[in-house]
């Protein structure tokens, strides 16, 4: 019998390997980026990133900011996200609605992106890592690791949606991260002229 410590009995999302083979450098300009944000249910730790689409069908990926407190002041980081949001030109801000509402109600733009949506954004997300379609910034290391301590957690219907493996370590930067190439995935929409 081979007895070896895992970190999960839970399926991970993705391979560290395959996750690795998305961490590169670029210089890609955000064009239409979008902001997503996660707080731990203890509100020890949040996380905020940041994604767009790139001009060669990648989706550019980064970290914007990583908090930690006893808890978080979220009185003081809900305007830092909103002046990360002005920086960067955001539209939009994803977030959970049950560890999220107290550090999205400091701006505006903000949505939820909770239920079944979370569920096919978390599909997809592990389909572009998978696919090699993401581009994850060199410097996003929080995310990176993340990575080993997410897991799948299955529907009944059978999708999955992305949750941490372990309940005492959170995993905000890679839920956020979630949240955010979903939104940057999105069909953009060519104007009709004429």
């Amino acid at each position: 019998h081979l007895c070896r410590w895992v970190d999960s009995m839970l399926p991970s999302v993705v391979s560290e390997a395959a996750w690795m083979e998305c961490v590169t450098a670029f210089d890609s300009k955000p064009t239409r980026p979008v902001i997503a944000l996660n707080m731990s249910p203890t509100g020890s730790r949040a996380s905020a990133v940041m994604a767009w689409q790139m001009s060669d069908g990648r989706i550019a990926l980064v970290e914007l900011l990583e908090a930690t407190g006893a808890p978080i002041d979220t009185a003081t980081l809900g305007p830092d996200i909103q002046a990360l949001k002005m920086e960067h030109g955001a539209k939009r801000v994803a977030f959970a609605s049950w560890t999220d509402q107290d550090l999205a109600r400091h701006g505006r733009g903000g949505e939820q992106l909770v239920g079944k949506d979370f569920a096919a954004a978390s599909e997809f997300f592990a389909r572009a890592v998978m696919q090699g379609r993401l581009a994850v910034d060199a410097g996003a290391q929080h995310i990176t690791a993340d990575v080993k301590w997410s897991a799948r957690k299955p529907h009944d219907s059978g999708s999955w949606i992305v949750t941490p493996a372990d309940p005492e370590r959170p995993i905000t930067g890679f839920l956020a991260a979630v949240r955010a190439v979903w939104w940057a995935s999105q069909p953009r929409t060519v104007p009709r002229i004429g």
